[in-house]
């Protein structure tokens, strides 16, 4: 009788982590009349996001607003971005996850 072992990789990345960065970039659609920067702001104090870029500009009656932030997971970012989405019925958002590698390779 013949006894096969397995190694299963390991999913704890917690060794990786210092070797990458993640961000989240929200992209918020809605009318010049629906001022609610107070409320996103309050939503993403809540979220404990740390803010790393909020770009706003005024295209035709919509305001873009373009907001990177840092110090989240992707399950958290999915989170807030339906509590974007709950604070106005014509708000229109939409999520990016980015990961930067840190090291030369991400500088090429």
């Amino acid at each position: 009788m013949t006894t096969h072992t397995s190694h299963s990789p390991s999913h704890d990345i917690s060794a990786w982590r210092d070797q990458y960065r993640l961000t989240h970039t929200f992209h918020l659609s809605l009318g010049t009349n629906e001022p609610i920067a107070g409320q996103v702001e309050s939503t993403l104090k809540r979220s404990q996001a740390k803010v790393d870029k909020w770009v706003i500009s005024r295209r035709g009656g919509f305001y873009d607003h373009c907001i990177t932030v840092e110090g989240i997971g992707d399950e958290s970012a999915r989170e807030l971005r339906k509590e974007f989405a709950n604070l106005n019925g014509e708000i229109k958002v939409h999520v990016e996850h980015m990961v930067h590698f840190a090291g030369a390779a991400a500088h090429r």
